[in-house]
């Protein structure tokens, strides 16, 4: 009898491909257009993998909702029309993951929303049609670290996710809450030692190396 299809989950900056630049641009560029404070490249990217409207938040607890909530869709604005440009893809990637659609169904879970998605995959070389399920914020009640986006692509496929894979704690966190294997890759955000402070399942250089990771190749 054949194995059913499990999931792979994958995390998007970072992961299949680097956008802190392009990240930082829009954040501060939303930041002056609002008249806030601009904030160093360090400290934003700190924050990557919380909701934008969290790491807002974080910045600038003490203005209004209404007015976090514009700078977020300044944010998304600028992403979509300008700062996309500066998206690098992660060599390796996506050959890894036509290789792991032969045995999974491959899913993006991002905090970033759809319209976003959408752009920095097609700027990546990575087609959004070339995914079994995406799942974004704007879909759940809670994005990651909660695991609310993972259970949104196993009920879009009506399969169980298996892994999750990104370069974050948050992402990490929400597998774990899940219940299923994390695998943390070092291409993006947080380090070896922060990532190993969550006990991943496994930690790998890159998506690259996955597919021979997962079939005992390596």
């Amino acid at each position: 009898m054949a194995k059913e299809k499990t999931i792979i989950c994958f995390d998007m900056d970072g992961t299949l491909f680097t956008s802190n630049e392009a990240q930082v641009a829009s954040f501060n560029k939303a930041f002056e257009k609002n008249n806030l404070e601009v904030q160093t490249s360090r400290d934003l990217i700190a924050k990557f993998g919380m909701p934008s409207i969290t790491i807002i938040r974080e910045f600038f607890p003490n203005i209004p909702e209404r007015k976090i909530q514009k700078v977020a869709k300044d944010k998304t604005n600028f992403m979509a029309r300008e700062t996309y440009a500066l998206i690098k893809p992660i060599p390796g990637t996506r050959e890894a993951l036509e290789e792991l659609k032969e045995k999974y169904y491959v899913a993006v879970i991002s905090n970033s929303t759809h319209e976003e998605i959408i752009l920095t995959l097609k700027q990546a070389g990575l087609s959004a049609r070339f995914f079994d399920a995406i799942a974004c914020a704007q879909e759940v009640e809670h994005g990651k670290p909660a695991p609310d986006e993972i259970f949104k692509v196993e009920k879009k496929l009506k399969a169980k996710a298996e892994y999750m894979v990104g370069d974050t704690i948050y992402d990490m966190q929400a597998g774990k809450a899940a219940g299923i294997k994390t695998v943390a890759v070092l291409t993006g955000v947080h380090d070896i030692v922060k990532l190993g402070e969550e006990n991943p399942t496994l930690i790998v250089e890159s998506v690259a190396v996955l597919p021979d990771v997962l079939s005992g190749r390596l």
